[in-house]
């Protein structure tokens, strides 16, 4: 695509998202834990890699959005590892306690607060980067959401960030 050329050219970086997203699904890795839906992710994510991983300016392959975390990401995980082991993988929904990301890439994650969800534990943004053994890169794909007129504990996240 046009798209991944231009990035190429003017050297912007690029994460290069598959189309999966369960937003909506109750509980959301409904579909991600089921081995009938692993062929439709699989296809998704094979046609993104084999389409793209040519261009430079993608730096970073992407298991998806929203889509809580099941053994399909994990298998999907290993198949782009092995296809392309020059470029990390990360997913959102794979929180700290997963092989499914290279990168820890919380959504929404709190500054001082943890939220421990049953599944997949987001725990706070201080208390990733203290635990014992921890390698990998901390980047928050989403935060300091807002809505109506104000954004709220902005100040909070960027005083942790220059920490």
């Amino acid at each position: 695509p046009l798209w991944y050329t231009l990035c190429d050219r003017y050297g912007l970086y690029v994460v290069d998202e598959a189309n999966i997203e369960t937003h909506g699904m109750v509980p959301m890795n409904r579909l991600s834990d089921d081995p009938v839906w692993l062929p439709a992710m699989s296809q998704r994510v094979t046609r993104m890699v084999q389409r793209d991983r040519n261009h430079p300016s993608i730096i970073i392959w992407s298991l998806g959005n929203e889509s809580g975390h099941g053994a399909n990401h994990d298998a999907l995980y290993r198949w782009i590892k092995s296809e392309d082991p020059s470029r990390p993988v990360q997913y959102e929904g794979g929180g700290a306690n997963t092989a499914a990301t290279d990168i820890i890439c919380p959504m929404y994650a709190r500054v001082d607060q943890d939220q421990p969800f049953p599944a997949v534990p987001k725990w706070s943004i201080k208390k990733w980067l203290s635990m014992p053994g921890e390698q990998r890169p901390l980047i928050l794909c989403e935060y300091a959401h807002a809505m109506g007129n104000s954004l709220g504990g902005y100040a909070k996240y960027w005083q942790a960030f220059r920490q």
